[in-house]
């Protein structure tokens, strides 16, 4: 394996990673992956050992300041595959040092275990949840109780979205920023051994706060569907879908910028690249379905050479900087574009390229509602630019389509759309 840096400090925070209520200092040194595993050597007053070496925690931030007495921040992280070999070489007593000693660090750490992420995340909610509630009760002044009320609602939002449906997959908490306005995503079905596995990307406006019930619904819808097209096909594969909200997602006041996509961009990469690394040799196949300022992210990110994906599919995207689809990287071009009637969004190629332009080469993915080739069954137009992922729409089975490696059956609109049909294509 590559010469590469492993943490010293297990309290990494870095680009790409979560950056919880502190931000803590890391240093790294060169080490060959080749060799065994470090092991965690010792915890003692907020030094974490590794390999012998060690770096303590920050004193004395607050937000995103760091002492430099005790340490710099380092951009890149170690990467999820060393994370991933790290991790599988302690034994059971070290990582639950290593999850106690930093439960904010371990608990987003790309590489590490999900269910293992999991029950670190929910605890480090419900602690939160119980510490908001207790200070609200006791008191707080006019602008310290806005602020925690702020956060207690972003909280309760995750919190919700953990409930599973009636009849739904588990659902695990693989990432959270409890300090407002928040991060999080959230794993329907089991990321372990699922053979497809689709990450959905949310663009502006749409915040951990106000909506991360309902894109995790939305993520349900998704999972149910293709469930459904598996039987349909006689296939025995299984899905796992997630709900991602791991980055800041611009608001009216920063929409215009292409900053909060860079800092999307780096932290889906690691993201993407920790389910990776949990699947060593060919692993699932994985796609991302990003809308709007969401859809510039992630092409960033493919672009740049920062993931890989198996498929890709924009919604109501404001164009970016990739000027045609093999810059993404993407196997056989499985790239798609969706573009509906009254999208203000589509077509303004406001970042750039507008990826549904003839010239960029994805694919089209008809969302203006038809007779499904397959089952015969009615499906609804997505009108506007917030209706890509509702129940019953074209877009919303073709995304499901190519989620799970199905992408010859998703309708482009033309005539040929009668023709994708099992036996006609089988």
């Amino acid at each position: 394996m590559r010469a590469s840096a492993v943490i010293v400090s297990i309290a990494l925070v870095a680009a790409g990673v979560f950056m919880p209520s502190a931000v803590l200092a890391i240093r790294s040194v060169p080490f060959a992956t080749d060799s065994a595993a470090p092991s965690l050597a010792s915890v003692s007053s907020g030094v974490l050992s590794v390999g012998g070496l060690s770096a303590r925690a920050a004193t004395g931030v607050t937000g995103t300041g760091v002492d430099s007495a005790n340490g710099e921040l380092l951009t890149p992280a170690p990467e999820a595959a060393d994370i991933a070999d790290w991790w599988d070489g302690l034994d059971e007593a070290d990582r639950a040092t290593a999850a106690a000693a930093e439960p904010t660090v371990i608990g987003n750490l790309d590489g590490v275990p999900y269910d293992e992420r999991d029950r670190i995340n929910r605890r480090t909610l419900r602690s939160d949840l119980a510490a908001l509630r207790r200070s609200l009760d006791d008191g707080l002044g006019t602008a310290s109780a806005v602020a925690a009320a702020q956060r207690l609602a972003m909280l309760e939002q995750i919190d919700e979205a953990l409930t599973p449906s009636p009849g739904g997959p588990a659902r695990l908490l693989l990432s959270l920023d409890t300090e407002f306005p928040g991060k999080a995503a959230i794993a329907l079905g089991d990321l372990e051994t699922a053979s497809y596995i689709s990450i959905l990307v949310p663009g502006a406006l749409l915040s951990v706060r106000e909506h991360m019930a309902e894109w995790t619904k939305v993520t349900d819808d998704l999972f149910a569907e293709q469930r459904s097209w598996e039987r349909t096909f006689g296939e025995n594969g299984t899905v796992a879908t997630v709900s991602w909200i791991g980055y800041h997602t611009p608001d009216l006041t920063n929409a215009i910028s292409l900053d909060l996509a860079e800092q999307g961009a780096s932290a889906l990469a690691s993201f993407v690249n920790g389910i990776r690394a949990r699947h060593p040799g060919s692993g699932p196949y994985l796609s991302v379905f990003a809308h709007s300022y969401g859809s510039t992210a992630t092409s960033m990110a493919l672009s740049r050479g920062w993931m890989s994906v198996d498929a890709f599919a924009m919604m109501g995207s404001p164009g970016g900087e990739v000027k045609d689809v093999a810059e993404l990287g993407v196997p056989d071009d499985n790239v798609w574009v969706g573009e509906a009637p009254w999208d203000p969004v589509v077509n303004t190629a406001f970042f750039g390229v507008d990826p549904g332009s003839p010239s960029f080469g994805a694919k089209r993915m008809n969302v203006s509602g038809s007779a499904d080739p397959i089952t015969g069954a009615f499906l609804t137009a997505s009108i506007g630019h917030d209706w890509y992922l509702e129940p019953g729409t074209e877009s919303l089975r073709n995304l499901s389509l190519i989620g799970i490696a199905k992408g010859e059956f998703v309708t482009d609109g033309s005539d040929d759309d009668q023709l994708k049909t099992p036996s006609l294509l089988g």
